[in-house]
């Protein structure tokens, strides 16, 4: 929810293809020449092009060299380039200068505005340098540059960021006059995302300068298929509830929040602060002390003690005056009598059979590639295939194709940060892309562009103001897997910025505290993708293995149930960092899957996350758990693929 563009099912993508899309291969020649050397960073075949082809070179959209190093290149190859007299305003049919793609490193911008590139340039897409500078965490010393280069402050600028959690730039935007009340298209001030994003210096400051602590988003934001998305009516207060924390809270409520304000789903602050894996004790206290009512009740009839009883978290129960309930063990399908003489590899075909039916059936009725649904799908076929375990080859290339498609559509907006709603599905695409080995082209820089573009000064990912878990809930996983595509497809040019880039992450991932099992999931795979901190994620293993119940299953928290999503997840990383499969822990894991697994080759997981998609139904079971069950049956299948071939589990 960082970014004021809230592409409606990425509308935008009609208008690109109207002239054309990016393919996942290169561009013509010979501008094609051009954008590989300065990919690879080829500083010698880049000078040879410069003299034969010339730096005024450009591709069928109007894209030139000095774009592509400003994207994908080296510091090197932009110095390169403007020394050689490329034209350092030139716009492509997008209206993107080079300027705007190199905002994010300031070396480049360095380079550009010495040379005389224009600060106010405006895109097709309504960016300006200044807009796209304030987009990024970290970046105050290049909005003040712009600033002091003549830019022209405008009040998204500071909307954005606001959104991004740079306090630097917000004070130098603030200081020259911006309006701290002004709101981007979905009605969200600079105060609304920066208690979001927990960013306590941003709220007192903006709070101090007139901002309104009771200013409501619109009605509707976007609109889906469906309906529309219910993200509407939400105050700052809201926004801060799920993981602001109690400083961020107390600064809003000293300012006169309204404390049991309702936003479109009937939700107040309080049933927000409790509908996570990683709620706070101390905000739910605070907000109780403040009046609010936790008999109140949402649009689904679901009261603060309701959400309180799916999480079990006894800090939070006690909060409440509720008891701590015990924790059920799960349905068993297949008695242990039988299991022994079970196959993983007919469990798993029967799965992914399923989930690629289901993720057409999803697209179909929803107009969406979900993450829960197309993306780990797709890793789900892909690890089957790999182990011969039959799947719809048909279904297969077509998810694919309609991956490759819908990411080439969106180059232009990514590279001018026209964001999705939320990094994770740029993430969760990326690694659907990367499970089918797809090289890296112009469509995937423009991705991780995107993404390394929506990193935190801190070095994590972080999406503020709602919680969905266990998939979006808390920063671990988007930042391991941010990792990973900056690895996998980074381009070569730019290798000194990411490896910066990854560090950073790395460093917060080692030094953050994982509360769920996806939390600490995550955390190993991020350092060992990192190649950094061996000894941790080694060591994390023991803390992850030490969590497996006596059941043989994993859960998020120590106060749920096992599930099929946690011990799935879990099997696929303690996989991914070397254990084999007949290993008895995996093999635990394993007959606790084939022990819960339903006849179709689904698993049941009940839904816990505050819901705001229009709801619709797919051939995939279980009505308004389904989307969460097919993820779980995702991570599950991967974990039996992986166990196909190996000795068949054992009787306890």
């Amino acid at each position: 929810m960082r970014n004021e563009l809230r592409l409606s099912a990425f509308a935008l993508v009609a208008g690109l293809l109207s002239v054309g899309v990016y393919a996942f291969g290169n561009a013509p020649e010979p501008a094609d020449q051009f954008y590989d050397c300065i990919r690879r960073n080829d500083i010698g075949t880049l000078q040879g092009l410069i003299k034969t082809a010339g730096v005024k070179t450009k591709d069928k959209h109007g894209t030139t060299p000095l774009h592509q190093a400003a994207a994908n290149g080296s510091v090197e190859s932009v110095r390169l380039l403007v020394a050689a007299g490329a034209e350092i305003d030139a716009a492509n049919d997008f209206g993107a200068t080079p300027l705007m793609w190199a905002i994010t490193e300031p070396e480049k911008v360095r380079i550009l505005v010495g040379a005389g590139a224009n600060v106010n340039a405006r895109s097709k897409m309504g960016r300006t340098p200044l807009y796209l500078a304030a987009a990024n965490d970290g970046s105050s010393a290049t909005v003040k540059l712009l600033l002091d280069r003549g830019a022209k402050p405008e009040d998204q600028a500071l909307v954005i960021a606001a959104a991004a959690g740079d306090f630097g730039s917000m004070r130098l935007l603030v200081e020259k006059g911006l309006n701290v009340n002004a709101a981007d298209p979905a009605g969200r001030t600079p105060l609304m995302f920066a208690a979001a994003n927990g960013n306590l210096r941003a709220v007192e400051y903006l709070l101090t300068h007139g901002a309104d602590v009771n200013a409501v988003s619109a009605e509707k934001s976007e609109t889906v298929k469906n309906g529309p998305i219910a993200l509407g009516n939400l105050t700052a207060l809201m926004l801060a509830a799920p993981a602001a924390g109690p400083e961020v809270l107390k600064a809003l409520l000293d300012a006169g929040a309204k404390v049991n304000a309702l936003d479109v789903r009937k939700m107040n602050a309080l049933m927000l602060a409790i509908a996570s894996d990683h709620a706070d004790a101390r905000s739910v206290r605070l907000l109780l002390d403040r009046g609010a009512d936790p008999a109140l009740k949402d649009r689904d009839g679901q009261s603060a003690l309701d959400w309180a009883r799916k999480f079990n978290a006894p800090a939070i129960l006690r909060e409440l005056g509720l008891p701590h309930q015990k924790v059920e063990p799960p349905r068993i399908i297949i008695p242990t009598a039988i299991l022994g003489k079970l196959d993983p590899k007919p469990a798993a075909a029967r799965s992914v059979d399923l989930l690629q039916r289901a993720s057409g059936s999803f697209f179909k009725e929803g107009g969406c590639g979900a993450c829960h649904s197309a993306n780990l799908t797709s890793m789900a076929v892909t690890t089957a295939a790999a182990r011969n375990i039959p799947v719809q080859e048909e279904a297969r290339a077509g998810e694919l194709k309609g991956a490759q498609f819908f990411l080439a559509g969106l180059v232009q907006p990514l590279l001018q940060r026209g964001d999705p709603p939320v990094v994770d599905i740029l993430i969760y695409g990326g690694f659907q892309l990367a499970s089918e080995h797809v090289q890296p082209g112009e469509a995937t820089d423009a991705m991780v562009h995107n993404i390394a573009a929506q990193q935190n000064a801190g070095g994590n990912w972080h999406v503020g103001g709602f919680a969905r878990p266990p998939m979006e809930d808390g920063d671990f996983s988007r930042t391991a897997m941010a990792i990973r595509l900056l690895r996998l497809y980074g381009a070569p040019g730019r290798k000194a910025d990411f490896d910066k880039r990854v560090a950073r992450a790395a460093a917060w991932l080692a030094a953050a505290q994982p509360k769920t099992t996806e939390d600490l999931d995550m955390q190993l795979l991020g350092l060992k993708w990192a190649g950094v901190n061996r000894r941790a994620w080694e060591q994390g293993v023991q803390r992850l293995t030490a969590r497996q119940r006596e059941d043989g299953g994993w859960a998020q928290t120590a106060d749920l149930g096992s599930d099929a999503y946690a011990t799935g997840q879990a099997l696929y990383v303690l996989h991914e960092l070397g254990m084999p499969a007949t290993d008895a822990v995996y093999r635990r894991g394993v007959q606790f899957l084939l022990q819960t697994q339903q006849s179709d080759g689904s698993w049941l997981v009940k839904s816990r996350a505050p819901k705001f998609q229009p709801y619709f139904d797919t051939i995939f079971p279980y009505g308004h758990d389904q989307w969460i069950s097919a993820s779980a049956t995702a991570w599950g299948s991967m974990a039996l693929s992986y166990a196909s071939g190996a000795q068949q589990v054992a009787r306890r």
